[in-house]
């Protein structure tokens, strides 16, 4: 038996699917600022976060697709295991990886929510709502930064390559 058969699943494919379309899709606004393609882009990884979400609050408790929300003292705990030199035990995210998530999320909806804003007539002209669209934006991006610097922590402190298994959908059992 190889390595093959010691790993678990951890994310469907419709995860997988999600998080890179939307991923490919950011990257591709940052360079890309304004146009009828930005918008397009906009709104097509506004509809990836949603399918995202309907398909995590369809799925079972027990699924790593599932959308749990972490509270306080779960956050505590694995802050303390960090503090240990220790990894996130679960298949999934880990506590503040799930609150990334969430935040990732908003912030993609907020920035569709804005954009799609800025062509109504009733906004015509006014900077505010550009200068919060692209407040967001930055925003967007910080936390991609940090998500990153997550992602490379955690894979180093479980001595798991995080994104091969958001590319594969499998962990080491």
């Amino acid at each position: 038996m190889g390595s093959e058969a010691r790993q678990r699943p951890v994310w469907d494919r419709l995860v997988r699917l999600t998080h890179w379309g939307v991923a490919g899709l950011v990257l591709f606004n940052s360079f890309n600022e304004s146009g009828e393609i930005h918008r397009l882009a906009g709104y097509v990884a506004v509809a990836l976060v949603v399918l995202r979400l309907a398909h995590g609050l369809l799925a079972g408790g027990g699924s790593t697709a599932a959308l749990p929300l972490p509270g306080a003292g779960a956050i505590r705990a694995h802050l303390a295991d960090l503090l240990r030199g220790r990894g996130h035990a679960g298949a999934g995210h880990n506590p503040l990886g799930q609150w990334m998530a969430y935040l990732l999320w908003t912030l993609i909806i907020a920035l569709g929510v804005t954009g799609w804003m800025a062509r109504l007539d009733a906004f015509w002209g006014d900077d505010w709502l550009i200068d919060l669209h692209q407040g967001l934006a930055n925003v967007l991006l910080g936390c991609v930064a940090v998500h990153l610097a997550g992602v490379v922590v955690m894979s180093r402190l479980q001595h798991e390559n995080l994104v091969r298994a958001m590319l594969t959908g499998r962990k080491r059992g």
